[in-house]
Parts: C-alpha cells; sequence; structure tokens
C-alpha cells in the first residue's frame, strides 16, 4: 500500500503507511526502502539515506545500496553515485545487473543522455514497470524519447 501511495504521490499518506509497516516489522527491509524513496520524494533527503542505511543493513540485496547512492547524489554526493555505477559494471561482468538501476544513479547525477539511454535498455529488457506514474522519472517527463518510451511500455493514448 506504501508503494502505491508513493506512486500517487500521496507522500504524508506513504510515509504514514510504511512507518506503520516497519513498527509492524522492523526487520522489513523493503518497507524500509519504500519509506526512504517516500521521504526523499518529499524531500527529506537525510531521513531518506537514514532509511536505505536501515534496509541495507537487513539486507544483501543490491536495492538499498542503490537507493542510497541515488539519494546521497541527489544531495550532492555525487562520488556516491559514481562509485555505484563502477561497482555495477564490475558486477555485470559476472551476472545480470538491472539498466534502470544505471538509470536512477545517471539522472540523479544529472546525466539525461546516459539516463535515458539505459531506460531504453531497461524498457527493451523488460525490466520497467509504471514508467508512466513512477515519480522518480519525473525529472525527464515532457522529453519526447521519454513519453516514447512511455508509449511502448503502455500502450498508444486513448481518445
Amino acid at each position: 500500500m506504501g508503494e502505491d501511495l508513493i506512486y500517487a504521490r500521496r507522500y504524508d499518506e506513504a510515509i504514514a503507511q510504511l512507518r506503520k509497516t516497519v513498527g509492524i516489522d522492523p526487520t522489513f527491509y523493503d518497507a524500509h526502502l519504500n519509506l526512504g524513496t517516500a521521504l526523499g520524494l518529499k524531500g527529506d533527503v537525510p531521513a531518506a539515506i537514514a532509511e536505505y542505511e536501515k534496509a541495507q543493513q537487513l539486507s544483501d540485496d543490491l536495492a538499498p545500496r542503490r537507493q542510497l547512492a541515488v539519494a546521497k547524489a541527489h544531495s550532492g554526493d555525487k562520488e556516491a553515485a559514481g562509485r555505484m555505477l563502477a561497482e555495477l559494471e564490475e558486477l555485470s561482468q559476472h551476472r545480470y545487473v538491472n539498466a534502470y538501476w544505471r538509470t536512477l544513479l545517471y539522472l540523479n547525477l544529472g546525466d539525461r543522455e546516459e539516463a535515458l539511454r539505459w531506460l531504453e535498455q531497461s524498457v527493451a529488457n523488460h525490466e520497467v514497470t509504471r514508467i508512466q506514474v513512477h515519480p522518480m522519472f519525473d525529472p525527464l517527463r515532457g522529453d519526447p524519447r521519454f513519453e516514447a518510451l512511455v508509449q511502448k511500455v503502455v500502450g498508444p493514448k486513448q481518445k
């Protein structure tokens, strides 16, 4: 529910719901991850970073580390995103690495061209869903290349 509220851009409600979820199960790393996202989108990047760090402590999944790097890049620590991109490049030599992750990192580094290039790859790989409503893609809205990718994922607009 918290994630759906994020997509609806109802961040205060998402934060409240995800805090309830974390209160029920403080070891549920995905709740911390989504809470970090909601807090970051609301503009509280330090609190988002704290939630991503909690999520990272609870799981060896790459998602919390990726989101931590995204948040740090958003707050001005561009080197964190660069380090994560280098780590993803190294990992990609040994296993599959989702192109979507690079999209978010490049987007928060302010590199629209690379973000769109990786988003195109992510769409081609069928990795991305909810592209039409995901708030993290808001900086790309209106760009004809982004809008074309949305149409590839969701189909043509109905009249």
